[in-house]
């Protein structure tokens, strides 16, 4: 039995605080500029000013990338705040600190308090937890559904408790109307091998399964129904042929990579406490004592492995594991806090490395990266603090103290971060510098690939061409018009009357773009 006497409720009230403030604090600070983001806070924009809750678009063409769930918290947002970058992202806030409290709850109800509090501890400290959740993006709707379904299935097949399949249906509907069938396919894999392992045939055959999947299916088809009627199918081959399928046989938009990538993703992701996971392996005896961090273990290498097969490789894809993960990360900790186990020291002294070398990194990383080699001298100091910090983790003697200082050092480094240092840099893209000359111009078109950033700060649509002739006829139709284009693309508009007036390269991408202006014959 784990001694909780050092846990005090207050420590779990001051985690929830710590989490609401880094992902709340300077929400809005940071543009719309990376593509996804762009295309998603536009896209429901126009399903708000088309008042179309079906048919999704993005500069007034369907977009059939992903399904409307992550929209409709957008558009509620929008009408209570006003369209900006704070609303498009205020309800993926809400997602992670709703994905937090279901991790806590579920924890406590399963293990013990204790447990509860160090599997928090994990994710409230995990800077790319806290990074999704301060984007406009479907992700942390996905992983909140995720998140409650897969708990709330577990715990029926635990307790037997048939109010927690219907919490879980619930829950899978709506993680599918985030983000499309893989949010049914994984979790019911997880779901289907645990009854396997852990032979609960007994509790699976229930006829509560029957009114749970016609729950299920009520929250998650219609709306599929809907938009494929009123597309004529066109959403949904564009959504489960291109979006889906061809994602996991090929590399989309070069986000590819070796078949390790994403086990790296998880272990850096999960940063700072998964540096404890060697020790937490040695540890298994222990840890893996208790059914939820069997099950958490399983979730985890589900994940890993679906995406690792996948040929389209992103951080963001195995995401729902992470609670799962910080189950079993927080089981050990909670065992190493109240001195049931022992480990060594060296996780400390790898984050001690990897703080202190964070923010060269940074210098040299901004230094290469000219759009922003004039910050690369001062946007290092924002997170180098949290190196300092660490010192006193390596130095202190018992656990408790050491762990404090982990979370404090991780704390001022996210805080740092990715309310400072990263909306500093950001603001360096080509949509910021921009946006000025663009906004400024009565007629507005794109040649070929555009950035999507540029749609969201402007209030109306951009005409787009793939040919020359159409940009000559666009010229000889118009005048002060403004082309937005890429270097790649230049070569087909020469001997146009256009003039280059701005080129910027995209920050840490490959593309730059350019702005091109008609030139007028007085």
């Amino acid at each position: 039995m784990i001694n909780q006497s050092a846990y005090r409720p207050a420590y779990t009230y001051l985690l929830f605080f710590i989490l609401l403030f880094v992902l709340l604090f300077r929400l809005g600070a940071t543009p719309i500029y990376i593509l996804d983001e762009a295309k998603n806070a536009q896209c429901a924009r126009e399903m708000m000013l088309s008042k179309n809750w079906i048919v999704p678009t993005f500069n007034g063409e369907l977009r059939t990338d992903k399904p409307p769930l992550h929209y409709f918290f957008m558009i509620a947002a929008y009408n209570i705040f006003g369209v900006s970058e704070f609303a498009a992202r205020f309800f993926s806030v809400i997602m992670g600190v709703l994905t937090v409290f279901v991790t806590f709850y579920y924890t406590k109800r399963l293990y013990n308090r204790h447990v509860a509090f160090c599997t928090t501890l994990v994710l409230v400290a995990s800077t790319h937890f806290l990074f999704e959740f301060r984007l406009s993006v479907p992700d942390p709707y996905l992983i909140c559904f995720i998140t409650l379904g897969l708990f709330s299935a577990f715990t029926w097949l635990q307790e037997g408790n048939a109010r927690q399949l219907y919490v879980a249906a619930a829950a899978l509907g709506l993680a599918i109307l985030a983000k499309g069938p893989v949010a049914l396919a994984l979790p019911g894999l997880c779901i289907l091998l645990w009854v396997l392992l852990s032979k609960k045939w007994g509790t699976i055959f229930t006829w509560h399964l029957i009114p749970a999947g016609m729950l299920l299916l009520a929250i998650a088809v219609p709306w599929y129904y809907a938009v494929d009627k009123a597309t004529d199918g066109a959403w949904t081959k564009g959504f489960f042929i291109d979006n889906n399928l061809n994602r996991f046989s090929d590399p989309q938009e070069g986000h590819g990579g070796f078949f390790l990538v994403t086990l790296l993703f998880v272990l850096i992701g999960l940063l700072p406490f998964m540096s404890f996971i060697g020790e937490a392996i040695k540890q298994r005896r222990k840890v893996f004592q208790h059914p939820v961090t069997r099950f958490g273990a399983l979730v985890t290498i589900i994940f890993v492995v679906f995406f690792s097969i996948s040929s389209t490789r992103l951080p963001n894809y195995p995401m729902p594991c992470y609670p799962f993960a910080a189950v079993v990360l927080g089981s050990f900790l909670s065992r190493l806090l109240n001195r049931d186990i022992i480990s060594k020291k060296y996780p400390v002294y790898i984050l001690l490395v990897f703080t202190l070398a964070l923010p060269v990194a940074a210098y040299f990383a901004i230094k290469a990266e000219g759009e922003a080699a004039q910050l690369a001298t001062s946007l290092p100091f924002f997170i180098l603090p949290a190196g300092l910090l660490m010192i006193p983790a390596v130095i202190a003697a018992r656990w408790q103290q050491k762990t404090a200082f982990i979370l404090l050092s991780f704390t001022v480094l996210n805080i740092g971060g990715l309310c400072f240092a990263y909306p500093a840099l950001y603001n360096q893209n080509p949509v910021s510098k921009t946006i000025h000359l663009v906004k400024d111009a009565p007629n507005v078109y794109a040649y070929d690939i555009f950035n999507p950033g540029y749609r969201f700060y402007l209030d109306k649509n951009i005409p787009r061409a793939f040919d020359r002739g159409t940009i000559l006829h666009w010229l000889d139709s118009t005048s002060n018009a403004i082309i937005i284009t890429r270097t790649d693309y230049l070569d087909s508009l020469k001997g146009l009357p256009l003039k280059e007036i701005a080129r910027h390269h995209d920050i840490f991408e490959l593309p730059t773009t350019v702005i091109l202006k008609h030139e007028t014959t007085p």
